[in-house]
């Protein structure tokens, strides 16, 4: 598992991609609207009234050819009594559940950089305490170093005895043999 710093990295790029990609979707996926109560002609509402991208284009054609049949099923859907209620288009209600199912995502992952953020050292610890932490470590880490130091040469003097051990019975049986 890699470090905290290398998760947060992760985790900030993921984030970043999370962005861009809820902003793509919403670029290509949105209807143009005003972006305030300003003329229409203002620089900052130019955009609403620019021409449509051709996907958008098409997707506008395809929204008027199946009006028409909309239309056919509308007046059998009102003579049913439980079809009382208006609803939003399935487009308008889809699309806003993608959008609500983004802003979830990239709110997750900002509560996930929040806890790697909290779980990073330092924070309410002063640079005396981490010093004092640092040496510790670096002392543990000598005596852990020292013990397989000793346990090598424990191993190796192992590994001799076993090598002369050996050596005897070899010996010893080559003995009976001749």
């Amino acid at each position: 598992m890699a470090d905290r710093l290398t998760q947060l990295q992760i985790c900030l790029d993921q984030l970043i991609q999370q962005f861009n990609s809820t902003i793509n979707y919403v670029n290509t996926s949105a209807e143009p609207s005003l972006l305030d109560d300003d003329d229409v002609n203002s620089y900052s509402n130019m955009a609403a009234n620019a021409p449509l991208p051709q996907s958008q284009q098409q997707r506008q054609q395809q929204k008027k050819q199946q009006e028409p049949q909309q239309e056919i099923e509308q007046p059998q859907q009102q003579s049913n009594p439980e079809s009382k209620s208006i609803s939003p288009p399935k487009e308008k209600v889809s699309f806003d559940n993608v959008i609500n199912e983004l802003c979830t995502d990239l709110i997750l992952k900002s509560r996930q950089i929040k806890m790697l953020i909290d779980s990073l050292p330092g924070i309410g610890v002063t640079p005396n305490e981490q010093m004092n932490l640092i040496n510790e470590l670096s002392d543990k880490l000598q005596a852990i170093e020292e013990e397989r130091i000793q346990k090598i040469k424990e191993k190796d003097n192992l590994l001799n005895l076993l090598e002369s051990m050996i050596k005897e019975v070899v010996n010893g049986i080559t003995e009976t043999r001749i």
